[in-house]
């Protein structure tokens, strides 16, 4: 038995550092088993490194979801390379200038008033079922515009909720 600095086994020289850590067999010829690192993330932005043995490092691994050990491979939807595609496509190849043409609207749709008076008598004569039904059929026929449409429907529904004695068809 040599120096103090020479393995135990092999009779080769230790480290400094080694040595100074107290160990006397190289790295070559010690059992001891290595440590490994665990990062542990208890919040999503305060992650810490824990020094663990390397057969629970191994275990951990295969439980935890951000492991780095194993070269798993995650599907990619490829979302950026088709948009980096499509963003060179469309520097390179512009889409030509649009053709604004220019069309007169022909569709005369009947006036409010006139729309207020008949939907008013209507509803009078037939009932709120039938008054709702005819100013759909009105509009899909393209006889009156889905505004006038809505504010009728508005005033129906307010005649509607007033009970008949309230109603006044003055």
């Amino acid at each position: 038995m040599g120096n103090l600095n020479n393995c135990k086994k092999c009779d080769t020289k230790l480290d400094n550092h080694r040595a100074y850590l107290g160990y006397t067999e190289c790295l070559d010829c010690s059992e001891v088993e290595h440590y490994s690192a665990h990062t542990v993330y208890p919040h999503k932005t305060g992650g810490y490194v824990q020094p663990i043995s390397k057969t629970t490092s191994n275990n951990l691994k295969r439980l935890d979801r951000r492991s780095t050990g194993k070269a798993r491979v995650g599907k990619s939807s490829g979302d950026w390379d088709r948009w980096l595609e499509k963003y060179y496509h469309d520097l390179y190849n512009p889409k030509p200038k649009r053709k604004i043409i220019k069309e007169i609207c022909t569709i005369e749709h009947i006036e409010y008033n006139t729309l207020y008076n008949k939907s008013i008598l209507y509803y009078r004569d037939n009932g709120y079922q039938r008054t709702i039904s005819w100013l759909k059929e009105l509009f899909n026929a393209d006889k009156i515009s889905l505004g006038s449409k809505s504010k009728m429907l508005d005033e129906i529904n307010s005649l509607e909720i007033n009970p008949k004695r309230v109603r006044k068809w003055g």
